[in-house]
């Protein structure tokens, strides 16, 4: 979910429990009603879209994916400086474990399966030159860790896009009752301030900070 769209969601929710704490005065209203009424639907269809949960999925799922990534990474680099130790006599050797570049998730899985791979007819030879018993098999369980995060953050992703296509058209209809109940709402409690002054805040809708221009 994108900031402004976060920021009419909490306003919606705001307008909603304003029109739930004031039942009594605006049940005489029905115009009043109906639109408080679509702002609650509003609500709860935004809920329902799985948007909000999503978007925390997908940050959570990032989250998650350099964690393990940082995990095999760490076991590929002693692997790789290892190699290094063991080509002094073997040239060939340094060759088969070469680090991934750059940020692809898929080449970097298929370097580590790679390594994995190679590594395992040289397993003797990796203990000799000081690498712990079951290192291979760690480095198995932080490759499958790290397959699981990347389909983990994409399905997350995936959901997400779908999520926001239903929003915007949730938000766009949900803003014309706000619209209307932004002229209705005052005529109600015209001799409240206070009720004016809470209005006036539920209805507020925060605008993210617009870029600043490079300068």
């Amino acid at each position: 979910m994108k900031d402004e769209e976060r920021n009419y969601y909490n306003a919606f929710v705001k307008i909603r429990d304003f029109g739930t704490a004031n039942e009594g005065a605006i049940g005489h209203y029905p115009m009043a009603t109906a639109n408080f009424a679509l702002v609650a639907a509003g609500v709860e269809a935004i809920e329902a879209s799985g948007e909000l949960q999503s978007s925390g999925a997908i940050g959570q799922g990032v989250a998650r994916k350099d964690f393990v990534l940082d995990t095999l990474m760490s076991m590929m680099r002693s692997i790789n400086r290892t190699s290094r130790t063991l080509a002094v006599d073997d040239p060939p050797v340094a060759e088969l474990f070469r680090m991934p570049h750059g940020n692809n998730e898929q080449k970097t899985l298929a370097a580590a399966r790679a390594f994995l791979t190679n590594a395992g007819p040289l397993e003797a030879r990796f203990r000799e030159a000081g690498m712990r018993d079951g290192f291979l098999a760690n480095l198995e369980r932080a490759i499958e860790n790290y397959a699981q995060a990347i389909s983990q953050k994409n399905t997350a992703s995936t959901t997400g896009v779908g999520a926001t296509a239903k929003i915007g058209a949730t938000i766009r209809d949900t803003l014309k009752a706000v619209r209307r109940l932004r002229g209705i709402v005052p005529n109600i409690f015209e001799d409240d301030p206070a009720k004016l002054a809470e209005w006036a805040s539920a209805s507020h809708v925060e605008r993210p900070p617009k870029p600043r221009a490079a300068g």
